[in-house]
């Protein structure tokens, strides 16, 4: 990703990334990335995208993939016995340094006392489709410098002249106002776009049980 969000800068590195992508050197789940995505949509031209498009499937199929995928693990939920250590586990991995269950994790994201009253449908899909309805209050921003250097992360507050936002680990950093070239919001949220592929099945179902105990 990392990688990724580098050559995406510009048209020439694009096309390093879909030449992997054609060679099957790189996994097409990278172009879901949020760092990916926001360059790629400054920088990529007409025809790249329509290279891009066509070697994953193009916008609509993958929605409708993701959809199916959602759905089939709604149905496909069932209680465990005994799952809920097993899902808090997994939640402090993978959800833990963002969030925060009984004072305890991070503040990145939202705070998740009472998570459990959402239900299956909404936290399913808010974990496995998290950009399809961002909170205002955690929408990711982006940041262009007068010296081109490319910022991004959560608005946290004002101090006169500089603002102050916090990167996805957490870290704030400060920005001068008279230093920006441009600063706008994202139509990405901060949240990973990775969970349907990083967490297995299984795995995902005990998490789904250890939420919904979180009244």
């Amino acid at each position: 990703t990392a990688i990724a969000s580098v050559l995406s800068n510009s048209q020439e590195g694009i096309d390093y990334l879909l030449s992997a992508l054609k060679g099957e050197e790189v996994n097409a789940n990278v172009f879901s990335e949020v760092r990916v995505k926001e360059r790629l949509a400054t920088n990529i031209s007409v025809s790249q995208q329509k290279v891009l498009d066509g070697l994953t499937a193009g916008g609509a199929s993958a929605r409708e993939e993701r959809q199916k995928l959602i759905d089939n693990r709604i149905a496909g939920y069932r209680l465990q016995t005994n799952s809920q250590p097993v899902g808090k586990s997994i939640f402090v991995q993978n959800c833990g340094s963002c969030h925060q269950i009984a004072a305890v994790g991070g503040l990145i994201g939202p705070q998740l006392d009472g998570i459990g009253n959402w239900g299956i449908k909404a936290l399913t899909e808010k974990i496995l489709d998290p950009n399809r309805n961002i909170s205002e209050s955690f929408r990711n921003y982006n940041i262009t410098l007068k010296n081109g250097k490319i910022l991004s992360g959560l608005y946290r507050r004002t101090e006169g002249e500089t603002m102050v936002l916090a990167d996805p680990t957490g870290q704030e950093f400060s920005v001068v106002r008279n230093d920006m070239k441009e600063f706008k919001p994202s139509q990405y949220t901060l949240m990973p776009d990775q969970f349907r592929t990083v967490i297995p099945e299984k795995d995902f179902y005990a998490l789904m049980e250890y939420l919904l105990s979180v009244k």
